[in-house]
C-alpha cells in the first residue's frame, strides 16, 4: 500500500481503501467498483482477460512452508505424495499443480485442501491438520520475520510468478502509475517492500 499511497501523494489524488476478500477484491477491479487492486496480485493470462496490470513491481518466489518441528525437507518432488498440501482459494498455485506438478505425476490438483485466506491455512498448520502450505514469499516472509511463527520453508518455487498492481481493464490510471514505477525505481521499490518484508 505504501507504494500506491506515495503515488497520490506525487500526483495530489486521494486514496480511498476499501477492505475486501480475495476474489471480491479481484471482482471489484474487473468491475470497475474499484479503480485498483493491490495485495500481492500475481499476473496470470487469465486475469489479464478481465483487467490490466501495472509492470512487475516484485519477482515472486513460492514457497512450501511446514512447522519447524514437523522438519519436512522435501529434496524430490516426488515426495509430496506423502503430504497434505493447502493455501487459499483462487491463488495461481493452482496453474502451478495443474500445469506442472500433475501432468509429471508429483500431486494432484484435487488433493489440495483449500481455505478462505492465509489465516485459516496457518492455523490448520499450527493445529497439524495440513502438512505443507503454500505460500507466496512476502507473505512468507512476513510470518516469519515479522509475526515469529516457527515455519520453516521445505521447498521453493522460482520463476513462475510476478506480481503487479491490478487495474480496470482500459484504465488510464495504469499507465500514469507504471510511469511512478519507472521514477521510483527498482532500489526504491525494493527498499518499500523490505520495510514490510524484513
Amino acid at each position: 500500500m505504501d507504494i500506491f499511497q506515495g503515488y497520490c501523494q506525487s500526483r495530489g489524488c486521494t486514496l480511498k481503501v476499501t477492505p475486501y476478500d480475495w476474489a471480491g477484491m479481484l471482482g471489484a477491479v474487473s468491475s470497475g467498483q474499484a479503480d485498483v487492486a493491490f495485495s500481492g496480485i500475481s499476473i496470470t493470462d487469465k486475469r489479464k482477460e478481465v483487467m490490466d496490470f501495472s509492470q512487475p513491481y516484485y519477482d515472486n518466489a513460492w514457497h512450501l512452508v511446514s512447522m519447524k518441528n514437523k522438519n519436512i525437507q522435501i529434496m524430490d518432488l516426488n515426495q509430496l505424495k506423502k503430504y497434505s498440501i493447502g493455501y487459499p482459494r483462487g491463488m495461481a498455485y493452482d496453474d502451478l499443480i495443474k500445469n506442472e506438478l500433475e501432468p509429471k505425476g508429483y500431486y494432484s490438483l484435487s488433493k489440495v485442501k483449500l481455505y478462505p485466506s492465509y489465516a485459516e491455512v496457518i492455523t490448520d498448520l499450527q493445529n497439524g491438520n495440513l502438512d505443507l502450505a503454500f505460500i507466496e514469499e512476502p507473505v512468507f516472509l512476513n510470518y516469519e520475520n515479522k509475526l515469529k511463527l516457527p515455519i520453516q520453508s521445505s521447498y521453493v518455487f522460482t520463476g513462475f510468478d510476478k506480481l503487479g498492481f491490478a487495474f480496470a481493464k482500459g484504465s488510464k490510471l495504469r499507465d500514469d502509475f507504471d510511469k511512478y514505477l519507472n521514477e521510483l525505481g527498482p532500489e526504491k521499490i525494493k527498499a518499500i517492500l523490505d520495510k514490510w518484508m524484513k
